[in-house]
């Protein structure tokens, strides 16, 4: 591995999370680098176009050229435009709002949704380029079932975050659940990110049954409630099921019917 090039992504990773403009010393508080390393690469970068600096504030900001390499990353990503047509007929099906997301270094991204269509429903939806909680969302969970040992370490090494009473913290419960998800190919959130809003989702593969992906619905916590419809995960995992097998995976086999 280039360390340098590692640093620069850890970097730009770290301005993604914060949503916001950031100081060289915040940056390099977060990343746990000098400010000297931080600077270099902050300068690098910015010669590229990658990032920006605010002139007033002095704040280091994602620039123009990563959204231009993001878009045309997005597009070629086939996922995205094999999924949608299975997930207009998940939304269909459930009439809760469908989400697409995929891993990203041990943690899922969400790079579609599709609002539900119902005009008396209330509309739960997801922001594409939104990184659903690790331990407290059902893609997160996913996902993390299946990182690697090392991202799953990492990511599991510090103190979970709680958002309410229903969030899981406990990092035991936590994997013990990750082995679940493994076994039943599903997972449930109910109301552990924001009382009100439930999730169901189940895992995508491909032809060597690796994670490529998670497709779900999330709702008012009145549609989709603790225990969830088991005719809600049939559809959700059919959804999953009928995305894997475009890609050859027999994952599902015997698990659950594609459409």
């Amino acid at each position: 591995m280039v360390r340098s090039i590692a640093v620069a992504f850890r970097l730009l990773d770290t301005m993604v999370r914060s949503g916001e403009p950031m100081r060289i010393t915040e940056l390099a508080r977060q990343m746990g680098e000098s400010k000297a390393k931080v600077h270099r690469h902050l300068s690098t970068l910015r010669s590229l176009g990658v990032v920006e600096q605010e002139k007033t504030s002095e704040k280091y900001r994602l620039g123009w050229k990563l959204f231009q390499l993001g878009q045309a990353a997005f597009e070629q990503f086939d996922l995205k435009s094999i999924a949608e047509p299975h997930m207009v007929r998940l939304r269909e099906l459930t009439n809760q709002s469908a989400v697409l997301a995929v891993p990203s270094g041990g943690e899922a991204m969400v790079i579609a949704s599709m609002d539900n269509s119902s005009s008396t429903s209330l509309r739960i939806s997801a922001v594409p380029g939104t990184i659903p909680p690790t331990t407290a969302s059902a893609q997160g969970r996913i996902v993390l079932a299946y990182a690697t040992s090392e991202q799953k370490e990492h990511l599991l090494s510090s103190p979970l975050t709680s958002y309410n009473n229903k969030s899981l913290t406990d990092v035991d419960e936590v994997r013990a659940r990750l082995e679940l998800i493994k076994k039943r190919l599903y997972e449930t959130a109910i109301e552990e990110v924001m009382l009100g809003f439930s999730t169901i989702a189940a895992p995508i593969f491909d032809a060597d049954n690796k994670l490529i992906g998670t497709v779900g619905i999330i709702g008012s916590v009145q549609y989709i409630f603790e225990p969830p419809n088991p005719q809600q995960i049939a559809h959700v995992q059919s959804c999953a099921a009928t995305i894997s097998k475009v890609f050859s995976s027999k994952a599902y086999d015997g698990i659950a019917d594609s459409y």
